[in-house]
């Protein structure tokens, strides 16, 4: 009988700390997560699931989001959007995707840049979305950047 108290007696305090035990892995720490400038607002968010041939979250190598790059500034033109991503202990940074030129980020209010899915790995803990662009009746170039972080 004591054998069978103790062992119920151990099973529940194995049961009790496994449950608050959390797997804890890099992700950015509330989806969505956006932030604006004068001239843009960028989303980061949960990725779009209703395709299968979209890559899926790897745990433990590469999490999953999409993008919404939106101009809420004023006309410009030649609008360029690229996403890099860091690497621990390495001052490089990689690119994620090729760079989007996206005509429809022209105009204020015009349709957003939409990405259904990118990856972008555990181990890093920054996501820069750079965008360059030229003002109307102007050849010179500006550019953004956005910093997002995944802890």
């Amino acid at each position: 009988m004591k054998k069978i108290t103790l062992i119920t007696l151990i099973t529940s305090i194995l049961l009790l700390i496994s449950n608050s035990i959390e797997a804890k892995a890099l992700a950015f720490p509330e989806l969505p997560t956006t932030e604006t400038s004068k001239q843009w607002t960028v989303e980061v968010s949960n990725p779009d699931n209703d395709d299968p041939d979209l890559a899926q979250a790897k745990r433990g190598v590469y999490h999953t989001y999409s993008l919404n790059v939106k101009n809420v500034g004023k006309d410009v033109h030649d609008v360029k959007v690229q996403l890099f991503r860091n690497e621990p202990n390495s001052n490089t940074k990689y690119g994620l995707l090729p760079t989007m030129e996206s005509p429809q980020l022209n105009q204020k209010g015009g349709h957003p840049l939409h990405v259904s899915n990118f990856g972008l790995s555990e181990e890093a803990t920054d996501l820069n979305i750079v965008i360059t662009w030229k003002a109307q009746d102007e050849e010179r170039e500006y550019q953004e950047t956005f910093t997002f972080h995944q802890k």
